[in-house]
């Protein structure tokens, strides 16, 4: 299948590399994290065991719910931190970049639908 009939958050195989699509144009590789671009042409496989939660994310959202799934996401952010600093396992700059890592958008964003979103 091509690149663009992914969905973010979808899972598949690009040149033998396991990747995370991201947005229109990008993904992340699973191994590195880095964020690539891949052509719209690019023929990729869809893995099968992808998680079925991160094809429930709602692709539109009206203002009001964009800026209260960020005041959400920024509080778990800030929650998770909270609780890395208090018990120490965030005490330099790379730990606390790994906390806010772990903090994954599309896991987080899969557990609302439109109806859950103040």
């Amino acid at each position: 299948m091509r690149f663009p009939l992914l969905k973010p958050g979808q899972k598949f195989i690009y040149q033998e590399k396991r990747y995370t699509k991201t947005g229109p144009m990008t993904a992340s590789e699973e191994e590195s994290g880095k964020t690539c671009m891949i052509r719209r042409s690019a023929e990729v496989t869809l893995l099968p065991d992808h998680d079925k939660r991160e094809q429930a994310i709602v692709q539109q959202y009206a203002r009001d719910q964009v800026v209260s799934l960020l005041k959400a996401y920024q509080h778990e952010v800030k929650t998770r931190l909270a609780d890395a600093v208090g018990v120490e396992q965030a005490q330099h700059p790379a730990d606390v970049l790994k906390v806010v890592e772990d903090c994954d958008v599309v896991t987080f964003l899969s557990q609302f639908d439109r109806s859950g979103i103040s």
